[in-house]
């Protein structure tokens, strides 16, 4: 009966359609999902699609930029071309230029010229130069030779006792300035036992004391050496080659490079013999020496003048100038000084020959040079500095 009624029921759902609502619905349901799956896959095709499309236009504006380029590198290169094909004229135009250039050097070096060297003689006056007139002069023949300097040994004295004493008082030492009849020392006789004093002989200076107190001496002893150092000798040792030229009476200029001044003097003696173990002569000069500064041991150079001889032109030593190794003497020309290098001759020290360069009776700068010399360099200064 359920059964019959089950199946009935069954019967008419089918019929009325009710049966099929299920299998409808399961058929929307698939076609709804079939359809979103037509829409999802129309979807990535539509997207596909797109982005096919977005590459077609980046590759095509890619080709499009390229044959812009491409045409604009091909003007540019075509622009260059005629760039090179006008390059000679360029350098045509930089070679007037160049020439012109070279022109305006031409131009600088004509406006540029030394400053004239012109003072007048009051200023260089006032700079202590000394201005003369080029003549002849004496050129002395010179040699020069060693020598040193001896105590004056006929002014040097001794003190002595006269008897045999003791010396109770010393009064002097050695450097000491004594006076003729100043008292050295005082002694005691052996024999008397009186006393009396040892006095010096003449005025000088004490250079050597042979005494201490309470010492014993004899008659034969020497208490004390008193010198007059005002007169020295200078003794100059004369090879063979000079002994026969050297003379008594002839000009000698003495010096020694680190003491006092040097001084003129004259040879005073000349040995009659030559010594056997140097095998060499002596001169001598008498060395007046009234400052003292003079010291006997002191070795000294001795120019000696040996003879003497004409020449043309001689100028002082002092004017001759070394300008950038040139021996160079300034001479008047006009209102300017003209540095004008010169030729050399003999030197004796004061006065030079010169051999070229200078004439007689051309006016120069003697002495003081050195001003005219500083006034040139400055101009050369200014001149490259303004160049």
């Amino acid at each position: 009966m359920n059964k019959a009624l089950n199946f009935l029921i069954g019967i008419l759902l089918a019929s009325a359609g009710l049966v099929a609502i299920p299998a409808i619905g399961q058929t929307q349901s698939d076609h709804a999902q079939e359809n979103g799956s037509h829409r999802h896959s129309t979807q990535e095709e539509s997207i596909e699609t797109e982005h096919a499309d977005e590459e077609h236009e980046v590759e095509e504006a890619g080709h499009s930029e390229v044959t812009e380029n491409d045409h604009e590198d091909g003007h540019d290169g075509h622009d260059d071309h005629g760039e090179e094909e006008e390059g000679p004229g360029d350098s045509h135009d930089g070679h007037e230029e160049e020439e012109q250039g070279h022109g305006s050097s031409h131009d600088g070096h004509g406006e540029e010229e030394e400053a004239p060297l012109i003072l007048s003689l009051d200023l260089l006056g006032e700079f202590g130069a000394e201005i003369a007139v080029a003549d002849a002069g004496l050129i002395h023949q010179q040699v020069s030779l060693p020598g040193e300097v001896q105590l004056n040994k006929e002014a040097v004295t001794q003190v002595s006792p006269r008897f045999a004493a003791k010396i109770v008082d010393v009064r002097a030492k050695i450097g000491d300035q004594v006076r003729a009849g100043q008292t050295l020392a005082v002694a005691e006789s052996s024999e008397t036992l009186a006393r009396f004093n040892l006095q010096s002989l003449i005025d000088g200076v004490v250079i050597n004391r042979e005494v201490t107190l309470g010492e014993h001496l004899s008659p034969s002893d020497t208490a004390f050496v008193v010198a007059d150092m005002s007169t020295l000798w200078a003794d100059i040792a004369l090879y063979p080659k000079q002994v026969a030229v050297v003379e008594a009476g002839q000009a000698v200029r003495l010096s020694t490079g680190y003491g006092p001044e040097p001084v003129d003097a004259k040879i005073g003696y000349v040995a009659p013999t030559v010594d056997e173990r140097t095998r060499t002569g002596l001169a001598r000069v008498f060395l007046k020496n009234d400052s003292l500064a003079w010291k006997p041991g002191m070795f000294v150079q001795s120019d000696i003048t040996i003879g003497k001889h004409s020449v043309e032109v001689a100028v002082p030593k002092s004017a001759i100038i070394d300008l950038e190794g040139q021996p160079t003497v300034f001479v008047k020309e006009g209102e300017r000084w003209e540095p004008r290098p010169v030729k050399l001759g003999r030197d004796d020290g004061k006065q030079v020959e010169i051999l070229a360069g200078l004439e007689r009776g051309e006016t120069y700068v003697a002495d003081g040079g050195f001003v005219l010399k500083a006034q040139l360099q400055k101009n050369e200064f200014e001149s490259g500095h303004n160049h």
